[in-house]
């Protein structure tokens, strides 16, 4: 049975802001530990990166998991962005992340393919000025091989999905700083003022 992409989520399903991804790979016979140690790499480097780029690209969350007595895996994801701009900026984190992993998987000869026809990985480097430019004009190919491995789930629920990243650490943020002018002994004063009385109802919840 053949799914229908859509603007906002692809192939996947939405709830509320939130979208799913999730693609199923063939491990290359005798390739499951490295296919583990760099799927435990590529995590560090999300870790690592700005918490307003990932912002940026639409990104909540994702994760690897290698099943099937090492035969299989699932790299999933979930994302605020629409499909098409959420997967090109994704990728500008740096194509040598996702080919780290992605050579270890029966897959990775369609990849190779694609990379051949559109200029090799060396086109994708960071540092290029066109670089985003050649991603727009190049992506198709792979977001294709992503999506012919991808099982949109059949049901999906994500309780934080009324609220995007921005606005969750937003509101991050004026906790905090709402916080400290509590512990300020001489913002005391000011706060007795009855205009300010739900913030502090808030505050004792």
């Amino acid at each position: 049975m053949s799914t229908m992409a859509n603007e906002k989520s692809g192939k996947g399903l939405s709830y509320g802001v939130v979208s799913e991804l999730a693609t199923y790979w063939d491990v290359l016979p005798g390739h499951e530990d490295e296919l583990r140690a760099a799927t435990v790499r590529f995590a560090d480097t999300l870790a690592q990166v700005p918490v307003e780029k990932n912002i940026h690209t639409g990104l909540r969350d994702q994760r690897h998991v290698i099943f099937d007595d090492g035969k299989r895996m699932m790299w999933a994801t979930t994302f605020e962005n629409e499909w098409d701009p959420y997967f090109e900026d994704f990728l500008l984190i740096g194509i040598e992340h996702f080919l780290d992993w992605m050579q270890h998987t029966a897959q990775y000869t369609h990849i190779t393919t694609w990379l051949e026809s559109s200029g090799g990985v060396k086109a994708f480097d960071q540092n290029s000025p066109g670089v985003e430019t050649h991603m727009k004009q190049t992506v198709g190919g792979l977001k294709a091989i992503v999506q012919s491995v991808q099982s949109p789930a059949t049901g999906y629920f994500n309780n934080l999905s009324t609220w995007t990243m921005p606005q969750i650490v937003k509101a991050q943020r004026l906790q905090e700083v709402f916080q400290r002018v509590l512990d300020d002994p001489e913002a005391a004063e000011a706060l007795q003022h009855p205009s300010l009385r739900p913030l502090l109802d808030e505050a004792a919840d």
